[in-house]
């Protein structure tokens, strides 16, 4: 299990501080630090007790433990507080963590101190060119009020292998996460996911029709409205690029501002986005 071990932080202080200091408090022990403990592995809110011995082997940056080690330097970046290189850990450039570099940032800023365990990586899951991997996480340490909190979860990370594919794209990014609170223990705060990603589009078709589509990435679901037809919620699908939905018979498919949409026994129907 990998792990990322806390920082100390000094602040300067000036010569007659230190000497009054010194004065004050000859013979008398400093206050002591009470180091944050978590909870173990294969106890509650500790990661599972994987007894599987760790390969000492070099691994290649495609593989299950190479997407590990990008969340043992997201994670790390993290407790250094450099928020901004963290944040561009998350795929599409920082965005899949629904915030800016400056809304991520923000969101540590009730943090005296934040440490996570790694656990062992899944294993790769592939298909139609994407890759996909999950690792464990532990994440614990105070907040600035004094408060300890433990949360553990799961970080989901992708990559693409496809002809055409960008370097950027082949890497392991960091897709979702899952980590929460235990049952009992308080929310800490935001987390990077936890804000409302929902968002709606509208769509002009080749037919004159229009179509509205709301977009729920976090549950990776569509609901589809077509103007004089029922509503249908449609299933996110796996695809090598642009965005796919399906369920029922229907399917809206797609890039960027263009999109095709499917009704059961009905040919695919060419809409674009309303600006």
């Amino acid at each position: 299990m990998l792990a990322c071990l806390p920082l100390a932080a000094c602040s300067p202080q000036s010569e007659t501080s230190v000497a009054n200091d010194a004065t004050n408090t000859i013979g008398e022990p400093a206050p002591a630090v009470t180091p944050i403990t978590p909870p173990a592995p294969g106890t509650p809110g500790g990661l599972d007790n994987d007894t599987t011995p760790v390969s000492e082997a070099p691994f290649t940056e495609d593989s299950a433990q190479g997407g590990a080690n990008v969340v043992q330097t997201y994670y790390a970046l993290l407790e250094a507080g450099k928020y901004r290189q963290a944040w561009a850990l998350w795929e599409n450039g920082g965005r899949a963590s629904g915030m800016s570099a400056e809304a991520f940032a923000a969101s540590f800023a009730r943090y005296s101190e934040y440490h996570a365990n790694i656990g062992a990586p899944g294993d790769v899951d592939a298909g139609a060119g994407q890759r996909y991997v999950s690792v464990p996480v532990q994440v614990y340490g105070k907040l600035k009020g004094g408060a300890a909190f433990n949360m553990r979860g799961a970080i989901t990370l992708h990559r693409t292998e496809v002809d055409g594919a960008t370097a950027e794209q082949r890497k392991w990014r960091i897709r979702a996460t899952d980590i929460k609170p235990r049952p009992g223990e308080a929310a800490p705060g935001p987390q990077p996911g936890d804000v409302d990603n929902r968002s709606t589009a509208r769509y002009r078709c080749i037919d004159g029709s229009r179509i509205t589509a709301a977009f729920d990435p976090d549950k990776g679901i569509v609901t589809v409205t077509r103007r004089g037809a029922r509503s249908v919620t449609l299933k996110q699908q796996r695809v090598a690029s642009g965005i796919s939905y399906a369920g029922g018979g229907f399917e809206l498919r797609g890039k960027g501002d263009d999109m095709d949409f499917t009704a059961p026994g009905q040919p695919a129907l060419p809409c674009t986005a309303i600006h």
